[in-house]
């Protein structure tokens, strides 16, 4: 589903996405929004929606972060700031607009961990995060020490207790003290390990390693995925299946896209329909639908042809919520949906969760959703009662 107009700035792997005083209809949770009378909010060009309790907002060109009773906790000081993830934010600061950006990374009280200095930091995983300088990647702790100095070509996420870096074009697996424990041999390129096994590209083909370096799935693949819940996602000749830790090709690669599993089903696309298969390669839901989403809390939302409307159904296949709906969202368990022109939302079941209607909305987050009603933007709990 997409909304009529979104603004995405998308970083290397990462979105940054806000809201503007321009009005716009969105499902998504970063939409352009005008606020029309004096409240909080209208200090700011660009509002968010929370995240761990602060949401990102915007003054005079700068990001800073305000708390659930919209008191700005974070000065507007930065020229980007992404959201908080395990109780941290990364912080840009460019030398001039656009150019020579400099990250650092916050804590919730808006302590700086470390300067803001990096080319580029990625998420905390395990406690570590990859920061880049000068090319050369290495990983802080969540003091923002430099616990493994940046002195690899590249390196992976620590997912697990041992990762992949490559040093004089040679690809390693070293453990959290940077200690090689095994040098890998006629691999182009590696990922991190997730459920004990990690990509690599042998001879421009993709398979798995272990721990030990290992090769434990052959490179047969123009594309592999990291496993989850005991599958990977592979591609060959852009057809799709999943393969199990042994290699085995436990659905075909047949279809086309890219699905994943989601409350144990995937939503897989044939001759230009939609359907979802078990984890067996069951196809348990026919195919049918020209859109559909994953499934998330048992429900997803499918639309039966292009143009039209949309619904929702559970795991059976059962409508639960009928196609009647312009766009549907969705957030921590509530729908928002537009019908007529007008924003409200549901339950899981299609149940009313309050009845009061809204010209905009975004989804909820952090047990609060952004509406707009009669020109004014503000904040509700999931009972419908205004925060601030």
């Amino acid at each position: 589903m997409k909304s009529i107009t979104i603004l995405i700035c998308g970083i290397i792997f990462t979105n940054c996405n806000y809201a503007q005083k321009t009005e716009t209809l969105s499902n998504s949770g970063s939409t352009q929004v005008r606020q029309n009378t004096e409240n909080i909010l209208d200090a700011y060009q660009y509002v968010d929606s929370y995240k761990e309790g602060l949401a990102t907002v915007t003054k005079n060109k700068k990001k800073g972060f305000i708390d659930k009773r919209g008191k700005e906790v974070i000065a507007c000081k930065y020229d980007v700031a992404y959201d908080f993830k395990n109780g941290f934010s990364k912080v840009v600061l460019h030398d001039q607009p656009g150019y020579n950006e400099k990250y650092g990374v916050i804590n919730r009280s808006g302590k700086e961990i470390t300067a803001i200095k990096y080319d580029f930091i990625m998420d905390f995983q395990n406690g570590y995060a990859m920061v880049k300088l000068d090319r050369k990647w290495g990983f802080i702790d969540t003091t923002g020490k430099e616990v493994i100095p940046l002195q690899y070509e590249a390196a992976s996420d620590f997912e697990d207790d041992v990762t992949t870096v490559k040093e004089n074009e040679q690809w390693f697996i070293i453990d959290k003290m940077n200690n090689k424990k095994t040098a890998l041999t006629n691999v182009e390129s590696a990922s991190s390990f997730i459920e004990g096994l990690a990509p690599v590209t042998i001879s421009g083909k993709v398979g798995y390693i272990d721990k030990q370096g290992k090769v434990v799935v052959e490179p047969l693949y123009d594309i592999g995925y990291y496993f989850r819940e005991g599958l990977a996602l592979v591609e060959i000749n852009d057809k799709y299946g999943f393969i199990n830790k042994q290699g085995k090709e436990v659905i075909p690669l047949q279809y086309d896209g890219y699905p994943n599993f989601r409350c144990g089903l995937a939503a897989v696309k044939r001759n230009g329909k939609y359907g979802f298969i078990d984890t067996t390669g069951k196809e348990v839901i026919s195919f049918k639908y020209s859109n559909v989403y994953d499934f998330w809390d048992g429900v997803a939302r499918v639309c039966l042809n292009s143009g039209s409307k949309w619904g929702c159904i559970d795991t059976s296949g059962k409508e639960i919520i009928p196609a009647i709906y312009d766009v549907i969202g969705t957030g921590e368990g509530i729908l928002n949906v537009l019908k007529d022109g007008k924003w409200q939302f549901l339950d899981l079941t299609g149940k009313e969760v309050f009845p009061e209607k809204f010209e905009n909305v975004y989804p909820f987050s952090d047990g609060v959703a952004l509406v707009k009603k009669e020109g004014n933007w503000f904040f509700i709990d999931k009972e419908g009662k205004r925060l601030f």
